[in-house]
């Protein structure tokens, strides 16, 4: 079977690189032998994409560490999901009903509409990027579009979140990925079961008056105080550890490990965002499990824009209170046109300075911030950057050399590539390394660097990072002796 296996790959891939002659290769070298058979997808001017595919879907691929729950399962499955709860899909909003009700636009059965194809294929467009822009029809612009697929599915996307993990599992093992850092989902209280809706206006005008971190810090005082005192808040954080726990046995192996993140959403208002990451912050002090608190949702809404010097102020604030809990923060994901100019000036380099990020998801205006050659030194010595190429160019519509990445590269700004949202954008780990190598042909060895960098700078233990980086350096001396053996069959 083991023959079997590496004449089938030699076949591919004589089918992929004809009769190119491959160079002479030093005996023994098997790292030298699969740079220069990666080198050979490049031997025509445009890039070899079936063999870049095959390439990366074999090679280990440590993490995925900018990576949404939610937005990472495929739309067939939140159906089978919905189809399994015995609920229906309305044929007008596309939206999940939990109850038949035929008044006005008629619900449908999950079989039912997928017999209709017109609407099964409107829905594809609709709970994901498919089929966006290969074809006309009508459609939102394409970051309403991608943000918009989570208010579909949100109802269902818990319901089987121990079925989605294992899921999300395989399919990571099937594409040779160790580790998997998502960001699950919020722990899920509100300020109004502590605060009456006096209290809270009143705390939303004032954080949002406050103009220094100082002034921000005595307001998170008080309203931390009433928190610290609450059995019922304190009990509402345990019982999401608790089903966190649930939902993760079974999933780490001896080669797989998975852990989360919490997150606050940034469209809300300001004491909801606080009560959203002072939970996370209390969340991850309880388990292992959760290794990092995050904060989402469009970086370009009205009240993102207008509070985001606030939400990182708040970041600061906990920084002191728990300085041993990570923080990855999205930033800087924007771009010219988007917003203001003005507002591209400081995103990613108050996330560094102000919150004290240790990763920046994103990161994609970095050309427009105020001072970006000392961001980016900033950044090389204190923070990683989470690059994302297929939502970069969805969302943004940023892509090739107007992307950052050449820039965070020639700066040594540790870099690692990831996903976002798989599901959504119905794309895998794999994929992203092709976009890489194709758009911007870095080296073989600076491709292993950054799958090192997703294990090194990831929010797991110390003894934890160790193993999973002593299992990497055995899946590819696996992964370079079979790419030799190819090479020089092909010599």
């Amino acid at each position: 079977m083991h023959y079997l296996k590496h004449l089938s790959l030699f076949l591919l891939l004589s089918l992929f690189v004809g009769c190119t002659i491959a160079p002479n290769l030093p005996q023994g070298d098997n790292e030298g032998a699969t740079s220069a058979l990666y080198e050979r997808s490049f031997d025509a001017n445009v890039p070899n994409i079936a063999l870049l595919n095959l390439f990366f879907t074999q090679m280990p691929k440590g993490g995925d560490l900018h990576h949404h729950y939610s937005g990472s399962i495929y739309v067939e499955t939140y159906l089978e999901w919905v189809k399994n709860k015995h609920w229906y899909i309305d044929s007008c909003t596309f939206k999940i009903v939990p109850i038949k009700n035929n008044d006005g636009c008629k619900a449908l059965s999950v079989d039912e509409l997928i017999a209709n194809d017109t609407l099964y294929r409107k829905l594809l467009t609709l709970w994901s990027d498919k089929d966006f822009s290969n074809h006309s029809h009508e459609q939102l612009p394409p970051d309403s579009n991608f943000f918009n697929t989570f208010g579909y599915f949100s109802p269902i996307s818990d319901q089987y979140m121990d079925v989605g993990l294992n899921i999300i599992k395989e399919r990571a093992i099937n594409e040779n990925v160790s580790y998997i850092e998502s960001m699950l989902s919020r722990v899920g209280l509100s300020s109004s079961e502590f605060f009456n809706s006096d209290e809270i206006k009143m705390f939303n005008n004032e954080l949002r008056n406050a103009s220094t971190q100082e002034e921000v810090n005595a307001l998170l005082e008080r309203i931390s105080i009433v928190y610290e005192h609450s059995p019922a808040f304190n009990a509402k954080v345990q019982n999401f550890v608790k089903e966190l726990e649930r939902r993760h046995q079974g999933i780490d192996t001896e080669t797989f490990t998975m852990r989360y993140q919490t997150y606050a959403i940034r469209v809300v208002e300001p004491l909801q965002v606080y009560t959203d990451l002072l939970a996370g912050y209390k969340a991850v002090q309880s388990t292992p499990l959760l290794v990092g608190v995050n904060i989402v949702a469009p970086e370009n809404n009205t009240i993102a824009i207008n509070d985001y010097t606030l939400h990182m102020r708040m970041f600061n604030y906990l920084m002191t209170k728990y300085p041993n809990i990570h923080r990855t923060l999205h930033a800087g994901e924007l771009t010219l046109g988007m917003v203001e100019p003005k507002e591209l000036l400081f995103h990613i380099s108050q996330a560094r300075n102000i919150a004290g990020a240790e990763r920046i998801g994103h990161g994609v205006d970095v050309m427009y911030e105020k001072e970006p050659l000392l961001l980016l030194e900033a950044l090389k010595k204190y923070a990683a950057i989470e690059i994302n190429l297929t939502s970069n160019e969805f969302i943004l519509g940023v892509k090739e050399s107007e992307h950052p990445y050449s820039i965070y590269a020639t700066y040594g700004v540790p870099i690692v590539i990831s996903t976002d949202d798989s599901g959504v954008s119905r794309a895998n780990l794999s994929h992203e390394y092709v976009l890489l190598a194709s758009r911007y042909h870095p080296s073989y060895k600076t491709i292993k660097t950054y799958v090192y960098n997703s294990i090194d700078y990831s929010f797991l233990a110390p003894a934890e990072k160790t193993k999973i980086r002593a299992q990497l350096d055995k899946k590819f001396e696996v992964f370079e002796k079979e790419m030799s053996l190819l090479a020089k069959r092909l010599n």
